[in-house]
C-alpha cells in the first residue's frame, strides 16, 4: 500500500471519527477532546522520550508520559479551586523532582553520563510535547467551544493536506529551500497555505458566530496559524534528523509515530488560544 494510499484512507476513515468524538461527547463536559488530549500527550510524550533520551530504561519509561499527561488535565483545574496556570506549573515542577530523583536512585558509576542525558530527556518531553498540550485542552474555555476545536483541527489538516498534494503534483519543479527537511519544496509551503486560508474562510462563511470581528481580521490570524504548524514540523525534523530517524514511531498509517502526526499543532495550539481569545467568540 503506498504513502498516498495510507494517507487517504486515514483522512477517510480518522476525520470523521475524530470529529464525531468532539461534537458527540460535547454533552458530557467534552470529556472527548479530554480525554483525547491526555492520550495523544502520553503517547507523543512516549515518542519524544525516544527521541530526547534513547535507551531510557523500560522499567520507568512509562512515569515519563504519565507525568506529562497530566499537564493538560492540570488545566482543567477549576479556578474557584486554583488557578489554572497555577495547577499546571505545580504538577510540571513537582513532576520534575521526582522523576529526577528517580534517575538518582539508579545511577551507575561506570556512566556517570547516562544521568545527564536521561534528565535532559525528561525535562524536554515534559515540555514537548506535555506542556504545549496544555493549550489545544483548554480551548475547550471558548464559548463555543467545538467549533473553535474544529477550526483549529481544519486550519492545521489543511495546511498538512494541501502541503502534501501540491508537493506530490508540483514538487520536482519547485525548489527547496529548508535544509534540514530537503523533501520539502516551496510550493509545498505555498500549498499548505493556500489550504489553511481555504479552510479558515470556509468556516467563516459556514459558522459566522465563532468569529468576533469580520473575515478580513481572521485572514492574518489563520495565516499565522499555518505558519505556525510549518514551524512545528521543521522544529520536529530537526529533533529526528539530530537522532537519524525517519519517523517517531509507526501508529499512524502513512504518517509516521503520534508526534509526526501532532507536531505542527504543538506550536500553532498556543497562538491560536491566546490570539482566539481576542478574535473567536
Amino acid at each position: 500500500m503506498t504513502n498516498f494510499t495510507q494517507r487517504l484512507l486515514l483522512f477517510i476513515i480518522g476525520l470523521p471519527l475524530l470529529f464525531f468524538l468532539i461534537i458527540y461527547f460535547q454533552r458530557y463536559s467534552h470529556i472527548g477532546w479530554i480525554v483525547l488530549v491526555a492520550g495523544v500527550t502520553f503517547l507523543a510524550t512516549y515518542e519524544s522520550l525516544e527521541l530526547f533520551a534513547p535507551g531510557f530504561r523500560a522499567g520507568r519509561r512509562h512515569l515519563v508520559p504519565i507525568a506529562a499527561a497530566l499537564l493538560p488535565l492540570a488545566a482543567l483545574v477549576h479556578p474557584e479551586i486554583y488557578p489554572g496556570q497555577e495547577a499546571v506549573l505545580i504538577t510540571l515542577s513537582v513532576s520534575l523532582v521526582l522523576l529526577l530523583t528517580i534517575e538518582l536512585t539508579v545511577w551507575n558509576p561506570e556512566s556517570p553520563e547516562s544521568y545527564l542525558k536521561h534528565s535532559l530527556g525528561i525535562t524536554a518531553s515534559l515540555l514537548y510535547p506535555g506542556l504545549l498540550m496544555i493549550y489545544p485542552m483548554r480551548f475547550i474555555e471558548f464559548e463555543y467551544a467545538v467549533p473553535a476545536i474544529l477550526l483549529f483541527l481544519l486550519l492545521n489538516f489543511a495546511n498538512d493536506t494541501f502541503a502534501y498534494l501540491f508537493g506530490l503534483a508540483f514538487g520536482r519543479y519547485s525548489i527547496r529551500i529548508v535544509p534540514v527537511s530537503p523533501k520539502k519544496t516551496l510550493i509545498g509551503y505555498i500549498g499548505g497555505i493556500i489550504g489553511s486560508l481555504l479552510a479558515g474562510v470556509s468556516f467563516y462563511l459556514i459558522y459566522p458566530a465563532l468569529f468576533a470581528f469580520n473575515l478580513y481580521f481572521q485572514l492574518p490570524f489563520f495565516l499565522l496559524i499555518a505558519l505556525l504548524a510549518d514551524i512545528g514540523d521543521l522544529v520536529e525534523s530537526a529533533f529526528k534528523r539530530g537522532m537519524a530517524i525517519k519517523d517517531s514511531g509507526k501508529l499512524m498509517p502513512g504518517r509516521g509515530g503520534i508526534l509526526d502526526s501532532t507536531d505542527s499543532l504543538l506550536f500553532s495550539a498556543p497562538f491560536f488560544y491566546y490570539i482566539g481569545i481576542i478574535l473567536l467568540n
